[in-house]
């Protein structure tokens, strides 16, 4: 549901982002931008924002989320409730609620979950503050920004080793670098741009408001931008941009002639706080890393020596989950191992669930292909078909020896390929009907038509194209970045997606749902069912308190959950 306002007030936010674009290309002075804050366009612009996300249905700490905002007078509410406390100096924001979410190698990452109100805030602050950086940003970091992707910062790389042949790597791993951005220093680079203290005091409350934890203990650490919020992303890019200067100084932004005498030819390549650096030789590699690692320091930052390596091309190296190295004259980028280690345990987990969930039902096979799909097409922007063939493979027979499982004792092989693995001629998707063989699959239409799994070998191989670095904010340059990035995997916007986190969804959680599930006799209090339970909320709502009182929480099966929801 969107504003009736809502397209003249993009009209005007373009205006003004493009009159900010200009002035930060030109040099210009920004001391009076906080009265644009002031304004009931943008944030009718950025609630419109906000709600679109799909982390809106998490609550923060005041327990509001999207479900409580669905009418346009509650919105137009928040609109006068937000202008008034930014026009008159009043607004506080609420510390985050802070939750965790697993991260690739098992271990938990805390996450930060801001109010509803507070996220338009700093959404406000994001769509004024970025026009402005965008063009003082350096031309080679490539996380949360507007039409920039993993993609480009790996093709980028390939360039740097394949054409210009720079053999050396160092790859640089920051130490907790989020939660390490002193609050001080942050504010001293943000005074460098931006002259308006009333921004910079803005910044300051959202960077000291502080997070709660499950135990309801409020913490203010002097330190770190919280994962989790809007703006959060923007300033460390901020931050972190000291740093690509400070390399960038040292050769990339030198004229012609002051390149020659340079003393060492080095290139650094970032994407949010992972970057690489290279090199020409070691001996410049192991100075570089030296040279960062006292840069970092004075920024209060520390370089990680033990996972920070000196690499040379040959070996490869892996980098936002795509591995770059040189096989006798070709460079190539593939997915990494561990990428490719991470789609076969999806994989298996993923048929593991469907098949219980939904038993040889269609939408078992669409769920497993939306995954697949998803997974080929980030790929197929590199050198990927040996990886597909191989893991068409691995899908082939992880889905014939579940089906055999599934068949039981009395089932041969020869009967279970020919009753679960269906002709590629009478699939319903048309490219698959140009191959002979047989797929894993489901009858549409017994003997006529059939759902079959997708195979990662139709996906082809394309690769991205040379990205000129062109600023989204100037006029005209938006048309032709949409146009060069339209099928590359890429956000038109960098406001980063806050994750659809349960309040219950936190580390306590586990030991509380076990113990509902006890005191239940681990059966469905409605229907007696043991099969497919889960605990849920009566009557208060994940996050809000009391939510996770024993006298709030009940033993469901699916069906009957479904049902209770």
């Amino acid at each position: 549901m969107k504003f009736p306002t809502y397209d003249a007030d993009i009209v005007w936010l373009k205006r003004v982002q493009e009159n900010l674009g200009k002035r930060s290309v030109e040099n210009g002075k920004f001391d009076k931008i906080y009265d644009i804050l002031r304004s009931k366009r943008l944030v009718r612009v950025a609630i419109t924002n906000v709600l679109r996300n799909k982390g809106a249905r998490t609550p923060g700490m005041d327990g509001i989320s999207r479900r409580d905002l669905e009418s346009i007078q509650r919105r137009s509410d928040l609109v006068d409730e937000v202008t008034a406390e930014l026009r008159s100096k009043k607004y506080r924001p609420t510390p985050v609620r802070r939750t965790y979410i697993p991260k690739a190698n098992g271990k938990l990452r805390p996450l930060g979950i801001p109010t509803i109100k507070d996220r338009v805030v700093q959404e406000m602050l994001r769509l004024i503050l970025e026009p402005i950086y965008e063009g003082k940003f350096y031309r080679h970091s490539y996380g949360f920004r507007p039409y920039r992707s993993t993609h480009h910062a790996a093709s980028r790389l390939w360039n740097l080793h394949g054409r210009y042949k720079f053999d050396w790597v160092v790859e640089g791993d920051i130490k907790a670098c989020f939660d390490e951005i002193d609050h001080r220093n942050l504010k001293r680079v943000l005074r460098k741009e931006i002259k308006d203290e009333r921004v910079i005091k803005l910044v300051g409350h959202f960077l000291s408001a502080g997070y709660v934890e499950e135990d309801g203990v409020v913490h203010k650490p002097s330190k770190g931008t919280p994962q989790g919020g809007i703006v959060s992303p923007l300033l460390a890019n901020i931050f972190l941009n000291e740093l690509d200067q400070f390399v960038a100084e040292m050769y990339d932004h030198r004229g012609l002639y002051t390149r020659r005498i340079a003393p060492r030819r080095v290139f650094l390549v970032r994407y949010a706080d992972d970057f690489v650096i290279v090199t020409k030789t070691e001996e410049d590699a192991r100075w570089m890393k030296k040279r960062i690692t006292e840069f970092l320091d004075k920024l209060g930052l520390e370089l990680s020596q033990e996972k920070t390596a000196i690499t040379h091309i040959k070996r490869g190296y892996d980098f936002l989950g795509f591995n770059i190295r040189r096989y006798d004259t070709r460079t190539l980028i593939r997915p990494s191992k561990t990428a490719i280690k991470r789609f076969r345990r999806a994989f298996k987990a993923r048929l593991e669930i469907v098949i219980q969930k939904y038993g040889y039902q269609p939408y078992m096979i669409q769920s497993l292909n939306s995954f697949i799909q998803g997974w080929g097409q980030y790929y197929k922007w590199v050198s990927s078909k040996k990886v597909f063939k191989d893991l068409d493979h691995y899908i082939w027979h992880t889905a014939y020896r579940k089906a055999l499982r599934l068949e039981g004792r009395r089932a041969t092989k020869r009967g279970t390929y020919l009753k679960r693995f269906l002709p590629r001629q009478l699939s319903t998707w048309p490219p698959d009907r140009k191959y002979k063989g047989r797929q894993f699959g489901i009858w549409k239409e017994y003997r006529k038509r059939a759902i079959l799994l997708r195979s990662l070998q139709q996906i082809p191989i394309e690769y991205v194209p040379f990205f000129k670095g062109l600023n989204p904010y100037l006029p005209g340059n938006v048309e032709t970045l949409k146009k060069k990035t339209r099928y590359i995997p890429r956000s038109e916007s960098s406001i980063p997606e806050i994750p659809e986190v349960s309040g219950v969804y936190g580390a306590g959680w586990r030991a509380t749902r076990n113990r509902i599930l006890k005191r239940d006799g681990h059966c469905c209090t409605v229907c007696g069912t043991r099969k497919n339970l889960s605990v849920h909320h009566i009557d208060l709502r994940a996050g809000t308190p009391g939510a996770e009182e024993d006298s709030n929480l009940i033993t469901l099966c699916l069906k009957c959950h479904g049902r209770a929801s």
